[in-house]
């Protein structure tokens, strides 16, 4: 962990300052683009594109027959992972659409002609090799006199921090006007959440929920960096929202502006 105050920060001029976060958003950008390739990342993503994305009701059957459903797929989905399922096992009826080629002068196009039920197993039902797990994207780091510093700056905004237990994986959720943190979580993620306080609470906000966790995550990234904590999962986790370095240059300006309008009011 490291033990440098924030406190021993000297202030520098806002020129300065954006100089300095600008640098971080590009080291973000690069360490981004680099675990896009990590042979760690290839996998998981090359194992998350076989998994289809099931529909609201579809996900709703299959929580119904199966409670604990934690990865659905087809028969030769599952082989294609090189797993099999288990002799014996009953598929969860789902509902899959019958497309029908439609053609005109011009194009052809697929168009739905009505829906069959077809079945999927989920992973409790199979064998085989493990899926790869998902890269580290948790940053569980904490710095006790930042953590405090952020919630009383939290606090005069008139947004409040609450320690609490989250469900499964979380780790913090913006609820627009507080911020609800699991206990494990680390100093980033309060700064994640204060971003997302900061940026998506307004009428100026995304509406891609990839776009939003890109801006959070690169705002906690550069307030983070900028206050000496090693950060090295935020890249896996932008990743695992479908960006890059592209798009990361892309919202700067944005993430810029919130970043250096928390470290002002910490400073």
């Amino acid at each position: 962990m490291n033990t440098n105050r924030i406190s021993d920060h000297v202030k520098i001029t806002s020129n300065d300052l954006t100089t300095k976060v600008t640098a971080h958003i590009e080291e973000l950008a690069q360490a981004t683009d680099a675990a896009r390739v990590s042979e760690e990342m290839l996998r998981y993503l090359d194992a998350c594109s076989k998994f289809h994305k099931y529909s609201l009701f579809n996900l709703w059957l299959i929580l119904m027959a199966r409670p604990n459903a934690t990865a659905v797929a087809g028969f030769r989905k599952w082989q294609s992972l090189n797993r099999y399922v288990n002799k014996g096992e009953h598929g969860i009826p789902i509902l899959a659409p019958i497309l029908v080629k439609q053609k005109d002068d011009t194009t052809t196009q697929e168009e739905i002609a009505g829906f069959k039920v077809v079945y999927v197993f989920d992973i409790s039902q199979t064998e085989g090799e493990p899926l790869p797990p998902p890269p580290d994207w948790k940053s569980p780091e904490k710095n006790k006199e930042l953590t405090e510093r952020l919630i009383q700056y939290a606090n005069n905004l008139g947004i409040t921090v609450i320690e609490k237990e989250l469900r499964r994986e979380v780790q913090g959720v913006s609820k627009g006007g507080a911020i609800e943190l699991s206990p494990d979580a680390g100093t980033i993620t309060l700064v994640h959440e204060l971003a997302h306080e900061l940026l998506h609470h307004r009428e100026d906000r995304p509406v891609s929920k990839d776009v939003k966790e890109l801006e959070a995550e690169s705002v906690a990234f550069v307030v983070a960096r900028y206050f000496g904590l090693y950060v090295i999962t935020s890249p896996n986790y932008i990743v695992l929202y479908g960006a890059d370095s592209k798009r990361i240059i892309e919202h700067q300006e944005r993430i810029r502006r919130v970043a250096n309008e928390i470290i002002e009011g910490l400073e």
